[in-house]
């Protein structure tokens, strides 16, 4: 994960076209995993307002993104944010039908992009309901795209289990040690290409 951020960073600060969007780019360690986040900022949106036909230049940092994180194992999710401000009373596409939009649009991006599908492990809309700067809920930089590299005890606990049991086996060191507590599955089902609403 540490490698493939330290890539990241280095492919868009050597690409003249973006090295500009390093500012829009957050790049963290979380429970679940390595999380990358394509945040708008203050009249710099990724996404034209209330539209999911995102930008050339969203598109292009996708594509170097999925660049990077392509030949690793790690499955992914894909979740779509926006801030809280709301669509005018009596319509009918919301902040939901938005962030999921957004999120799915991403993902054909990134498999045109030639990510694995089979790695694609969910496509999420989340809203307003997980905002980045909570004490400014219309803060620009809650409208975001949020790409995780998915640990794997999270997306296959037994498998990950029994490398932990082997290599214990294999090195005689592990044999009076507790097994690894029970991490939280979350909301991985397996749905490639398709949209969860919480």
């Amino acid at each position: 994960f540490k490698k493939a951020e330290q890539d990241l960073k280095r492919a868009i600060a050597n690409s003249p076209e973006l090295k500009g969007l390093m500012k829009n780019l957050m790049v963290d360690m979380t429970p679940e995993g390595l999380r990358i986040q394509i945040i708008d900022r203050d009249g710099d949106p990724m996404f034209p307002s209330g539209s999911a036909q995102m930008y050339q230049k969203t598109r292009n940092l996708l594509a170097t993104i999925t660049e990077v994180i392509a030949p690793l194992d790690n499955e992914v999710s894909i979740r779509g944010h926006t801030d809280s401000v709301p669509y005018g009373s009596g319509a009918n596409y919301t902040n939901w039908e938005l962030s999921s939009d957004r999120a799915n649009a991403s993902r054909r991006v990134m498999l045109d992009a030639k990510f694995p599908k089979q790695r694609l492990n969910n496509v999420m809309g989340k809203a307003d309901t997980e905002l980045l700067i909570t004490e400014d809920p219309t803060d620009p930089r809650n409208r975001r795209l949020t790409i995780i590299l998915l640990r794997e005890e999270l997306t296959d606990p037994e498998s990950y289990q029994n490398l932990v049991e082997d290599s214990g086996e294999a090195n005689g060191e592990y044999e009076d040690t507790p097994a690894p507590v029970d991490v939280p599955v979350g909301t991985f089902q397996k749905t490639p290409g398709k949209i969860e609403f919480p």
